[in-house]
């Protein structure tokens, strides 16, 4: 299998955006990613995933970080096993910060759209996440 770095490397030279052809994101260290809704719903405090060399992912929820593996077999992207820091998380941040966990821990459909340099995440039931590239 290959890794994700390997696997998305050419894909994003072809859009001056840095997106490419149903792949997982992958930038240069210090790029990420913002979530920018979980199943239609904005995100708040700027969550943020980005996919690192060697397979690697980090991000933040909006209040707990994150880091694991990635893998990608096709348009399914698998995160995990995955590590949090454990800070309280009050409110609607705290529902954020669950639902994007419970994504982030199943298998998930890459999905690009070329128009907006966009990537949807979906899960098998249906949950999403929206992600776009940070400048």
């Amino acid at each position: 299998m290959k890794s994700i770095t390997a696997l998305v490397a050419g894909a994003f030279a072809l859009l001056p955006l840095g997106a490419g052809a149903e792949e997982a994101p992958r930038e240069s260290p210090g790029v990420g990613w913002a979530i920018t809704a979980v199943s239609g719903a904005a995100t708040v405090d700027e969550p943020v995933i980005l996919f690192e060399e060697g397979g690697r992912v980090s991000g933040t929820s909006g209040c707990n970080r994150f880091g694991g593996e990635a893998t990608q077999e096709g348009s399914v992207l698998t995160l995990g096993p995955l590590a949090s820091t454990r800070m309280a998380c009050p409110g609607a941040l705290g529902e954020q910060e669950q639902a994007i966990f419970s994504l982030l821990g199943q298998p998930l459909e890459v999905v690009l759209d070329l128009a907006t340099a966009s990537v949807t995440l979906t899960a098998p039931d249906g949950a999403t996440l929206s992600l776009q590239r940070q400048p």
